[in-house]
């Protein structure tokens, strides 16, 4: 294979690997390993694809063998980072993420993969730090807003609504954020908020058995009983076995 049909085929193996086509990409960048040994990028493209399948071992030994090859290139030790994060080698992630950011300080995924570490670490100062760094960089991450929400909401409540609703800014059309902020709201005893939100994203047709469950929760303290049994009822009709809803009504039929 010469260079140029190498340089092909890899680009046919990215526009695989992001159309989720794994297994034709991973078998395309093993193809490109055949025929060049020291082709950098197929190595870190396949610890990738070893690190969705749980490969943790695979994954480690082609995104070492990338950075044997270009030791200079940050996504590198970036994504390094992230494979040993997985493999809950902590101080090691930590030490490639400073790696990365020492050779480009714009490195958002470092920045952020270092929030996550801290975070699990419960080292919260150090998580803020750097979830704010990479905002500062990519005021639009979605997962960076809420994770540092996620945070606050654990250790200084009052700062975390507002990346709560950034998240709900950014993602509209996801469910998800509005379970994250209208938990946020029912921890700290908004309930108004809490209806507000999530009768709003009943309105855009967003509707899961958390999300109806917490409305729920939040009619029952507005004092809106039917309207509390209505929610509880709805969420198990999406899945009948869904024990807070079961026993959330359970509860409010004691209360009336």
């Amino acid at each position: 294979m010469v260079e140029f049909l190498i340089d092909q085929a890899l680009r046919e193996a990215i526009d695989l690997h992001n159309r989720n086509q794994l297994d034709d990409a991973k078998s395309l960048y093993n193809k490109i390993i055949e025929h060049d040994k020291e082709n950098s990028d197929a190595y870190h493209l396949l610890s990738l694809i070893n690190l969705v399948e749980g490969k943790l071992d695979e994954a480690k030994q082609n995104i070492v063998k990338a950075i044997d090859l270009q030791p200079d290139i940050a996504v590198y030790h970036s994504n390094y980072g992230n494979i040993l994060y997985h493999s809950n080698n902590h101080e090691f992630a930590i030490q490639e993420h400073k790696r990365a950011i020492k050779l480009d300080k714009k490195n958002f995924q470092s920045f952020y993969g270092l929030g996550v570490i801290y975070s699990h670490l419960k080292n919260y100062q150090f998580a803020e730090d750097n979830y704010k760094k990479a905002l500062s960089l990519d005021d639009n991450s979605s997962v960076a807003h809420n994770n540092l929400a996620n945070l606050y909401n654990h250790v200084n409540p009052n700062k975390a609504e507002k990346h709560y609703l950034k998240v709900l800014e950014l993602v509209p059309d996801d469910p998800m954020p509005y379970i994250n902020i209208s938990n946020y709201y029912l921890k700290n005893t908004k309930y108004k908020k809490c209806v507000e939100t999530l009768e709003d994203a009943l309105t855009k047709k967003l509707k899961t058995k958390e999300l109806l469950n917490n409305l729920g929760i939040a009619y029952l303290a507005t004092k809106e009983n039917e309207k509390s049994k209505a929610m509880f009822l709805e969420a198990l009709e999406i899945d009948p076995n869904y024990k807070p809803a079961a026993d959330n009504l359970e509860n409010l039929k004691n209360i009336v």
